[in-house]
């Protein structure tokens, strides 16, 4: 691979795992909705939507924290990626990426033909960050479920 080529691939990696490291930030948040809703369902007596709501929020929040793993994983891979190919002499990201694909087949069991070429720097940037809009989702999803619980507590209570 020439130098430029690989300059670009470590450029698209470092930016990769700087965006997925941003997952960190909204898993804080997600541990701390997933805290109250839990702290709401377990400690307080609650009307059935109330606890739907609440465990729908739980819920999400644990699907959060699986994407954020994920995001945190592929964050600190294309950061590994970004410094090793921007070093010299040159290493062969083809070989790199390969090894990694033997070592998911390996690790996680993950399906690998061992004659097929390696998935593109391009394509896993895409899936990685898939995963980060997944953890996004997760998160709006916990954090409006809370807040239907919350409002439909409200307005059972008749509080204006």
């Amino acid at each position: 691979m020439a130098p430029d080529d690989l300059r670009q691939s470590a450029a698209d990696a470092a930016l990769a795992a700087a965006a997925l490291g941003q997952g960190r930030r909204l898993d804080l948040l997600s541990l701390t909705l997933l805290a109250l809703a839990l702290a709401a369902l377990l400690l307080t007596a609650t009307s059935r939507p109330t606890a739907t709501l609440l465990a729908l929020s739980a819920a999400a929040g644990l699907a959060q924290r699986y994407f954020a793993f994920r995001c945190d994983l592929d964050a600190r891979i294309f950061s590994y990626w970004a410094n090793r190919w921007s070093t010299l002499p040159a290493p062969d990201q083809s070989a790199d990426l390969g090894a990694f694909d033997r070592a998911l087949s390996l690790v996680f069991g993950m399906q690998v033909p061992p004659s097929a070429a390696p998935r593109p720097l391009a394509e896993r940037i895409r899936g990685a960050l898939r995963l980060l809009r997944h953890q996004s989702l997760a998160l709006a999803l916990q954090l409006a479920s809370l807040l239907g619980a919350i409002l439909w507590r409200l307005c059972q209570t008749g509080a204006p």
